[in-house]
């Protein structure tokens, strides 16, 4: 029902059914803009004035059935059921609603089942709006999506344009020359999630499947920026020393890391920008650090430099319980018998030249 069709168009009559003898697939209607919380089709008919540009059709989110509206005719390829109004004059004859004949084929697959769209919607994908608030309307980020086909399952993505979500697994999407607030901005997946995604906003990154994310009318160079991913998948444990790393200048490129920060530390110690890696064509190894004593359920290692007057007594390295690494630590020199990885920070003057890592 649209509550502004006059009563002669007979809207107050028509409904969309299953049969009873069927469980409730969940549906509901709305007339006032999406469900929040639930899977919606827009149900548009252009040609009609009565207010049709905010009325869905929704679904429960683990609903099996992804649907599709057309207002000019069947959907090619989809199983398609037409919805009639003859008593109304604005073109109610040539109405759709359509589904897969098909259930989705197991996961997207990257990059050939993704593609961005700065043109709304394309035909045959399911997507996630890309939006910033703060960008003028000229720049049309309000028809921009992230998408992939609708016979893969969805990948679980979220889009926040106020710092990463809590529990999942974010990539940030930053253009340092856009002044409307791109440094917020995040795509989230799932915590396990096979996708392990990396952002640039100067080109592919090389090694990697990319994906370009333009946006033409958008002065702020949005012609150079790339969503990737590895093109193979994690090939087992990360093996000790081989596959591991520190880093006291930012993530290196080819690997994932944890953190290591004692906030303590002045800011011309530089440990800002100090990192414990792992190669990210291995799986993780689940570490976390800890700057306030071991963390509960995890086997953890303390990080100790007793010459170091910034609260460094209580400070940890963690893995899971099950982990294949036992690991050790020494302040002053390697542990004899055991392969170790030193851990330097020129920039912080109390001896942290020969800290050592084993395992």
């Amino acid at each position: 029902k649209e509550p502004a069709e006059p009563s002669g168009h007979t809207w107050n009559d028509n409904f969309f059914c299953w049969r009873d003898i069927r469980e409730n697939p969940g549906f509901r209607w709305s007339y006032a803009g999406p469900i929040a919380g639930m899977k919606c089709t827009r149900i548009l008919e252009t040609a009609d004035p009565h207010t049709w540009a905010d009325n869905y059709l929704c679904l429960p989110q683990n609903s099996p059935h992804n649907l599709r509206w057309n207002s000019a005719g069947k959907i090619n390829g989809k199983a398609c059921i037409q919805w009639r109004e003859p008593a109304d004059p604005h073109t109610w004859h040539d109405n759709w609603l359509c589904k897969d004949n098909f259930k989705p084929k197991g996961p997207a697959e990257w990059p050939q089942d993704f593609r961005w769209s700065n043109a709304g919607i394309p035909s045959g994908y399911d997507c996630v709006q890309i939006k910033e608030p703060a960008e003028p309307s000229g720049h049309t980020w309000n028809d921009n999506f992230f998408c992939w086909r609708d016979i893969r399952e969805n990948p679980g993505f979220r889009w926040s344009y106020a710092g990463p979500i809590a529990g999942m697994k974010c990539t940030r999407i930053l253009e340092t020359a856009d002044p409307h607030t791109w440094t917020d901005n995040y795509l989230c997946l799932p915590q396990n999630s096979p996708h392990n995604l990396r952002w640039n906003s100067a080109g592919k990154i090389n090694g990697k499947a990319c994906i370009q994310w333009r946006e033409p009318a958008d002065p702020h160079t949005w012609n150079d920026n790339w969503l990737c991913k590895d093109n193979f998948k994690p090939k087992g444990p990360a093996e000790w020393p081989q596959d591991f790393r520190w880093s006291n200048a930012g993530i290196p490129s080819g690997y994932d890391c944890v953190q290591i920060k004692e906030p303590a530390e002045p800011s011309a110690h530089t440990w800002n920008d100090n990192f414990f890696c792992w190669r990210d064509i291995r799986e993780n190894p689940g570490f976390r650090w800890s700057h306030a004593g071991p963390v509960n359920g995890m086997k953890c290692t303390r990080i100790l430099e007793t010459a170091d007057p910034h609260t460094w007594t209580d400070n940890y390295l963690c893995v899971p319980k099950y982990s294949h690494l036992n690991m050790a630590w020494n302040s002053a020199r390697k542990i004899p018998g055991k392969a170790c990885m030193r851990w330097v920070e020129p920039a912080d003057p109390h001896t942290w030249k020969d800290n050592w890592l084993c395992n």
